[in-house]
């Protein structure tokens, strides 16, 4: 199961792709330092008008999709027959505690209904969708168990059946205080050290595997698979931890590396160039 990777982007606590791109080649340190993620450069692809009711969770992926597309050279115009997909596992956390705060505060008679709107977890996927200008096929993924590699197989299927042409696959969660101490109390009832919760989203663009491209080949049976790349400790506590080593694996095929693996789980992601 292969497809071809036309472009990739990422909103994060560490900043974007260029600044990835310097940790790997250790011009900045691998700091592990949890913070949120910062999509101040969203009003470089938005106007502030249109960002004035979105949230943050939604945000990172408006900012990681529209580099992905500048990465892909694809914001104008977009592909055709595009589909988005969107894998997390836990969703808009914060809007959604925050829509079952109202119920207990004020009863489900008075609960926000801007929260509540807010934590469908299909509804970055509506508002990419919505700000791009392009009514498409589209779907949110949402499981702690490998989210990012069903995220891929869900792709891959739909590229495999022709429903589209080119998927715009995205995978987001986001550090909530709530998240924060439920794992500090977890790790202090089973005597475990706490890991920071960290936050971001990586987007990939994708078609059929082709020639000369930069492809990602799902399930493969490598002898090293154990041995996989992986920079978790830079990204934290996060369940789609697999996207951005695939984002970091993708940089070190760019740059002349043979084929790297990284893991979802059980699962392995193969990324190398065709």
């Amino acid at each position: 199961m292969k497809m071809s990777l036309l472009g990739m982007g990422l909103s994060t606590q560490l900043g974007g792709i260029a600044e990835l791109r310097a940790v790997i080649n250790d011009q900045l340190p691998r700091s592990s330092e949890a913070r949120p993620a910062n999509t101040e450069d969203l009003i470089n692809y938005l106007p502030p008008r249109k960002l004035r009711r979105i949230d943050h969770f939604t945000r990172m992926g408006l900012l990681a999709a529209h580099r992905t597309l500048e990465d892909a050279n694809q914001l104008a115009p977009l592909p055709d027959d595009m589909g988005i997909i969107i894998s997390s596992g836990y969703g808009p956390s914060e809007t959604t505690f925050d829509f079952l705060d109202s119920i207990i505060d004020d009863g489900a008679h008075l609960a926000s209904p801007l929260s509540f709107s807010h934590s469908v977890h299909n509804i970055p996927a509506g508002v990419l969708s919505m700000m791009l200008g392009r009514p498409c096929p589209q779907t949110t993924i949402c499981q702690l168990n490998e989210p990012v590699i069903a995220g891929l197989r869900t792709a891959a299927l739909w590229l495999m059946e022709q429903r589209v042409t080119t998927v715009l696959f995205g995978a987001m969660d986001e550090s909530t205080q709530l998240l924060i101490e439920n794992g500090e109390r977890l790790a202090q009832e089973r005597g475990h050290p706490a890991r920071q919760v960290g936050e971001g989203c990586a987007f990939f663009l994708l078609t059929k595997a082709a020639p000369s491209t930069i492809q990602v080949e799902l399930n493969t049976a490598e002898p090293m698979a154990q041995d996989a790349f992986s920079m978790a400790p830079l990204w934290g506590d996060i369940p789609v931890v697999a996207a951005f080593d695939m984002v970091a694996a993708t940089l070190l095929v760019r740059n002349g590396a043979p084929a790297t693996l990284c893991r979802d789980g059980s699962a392995t992601i193969r990324v190398s160039k065709a």
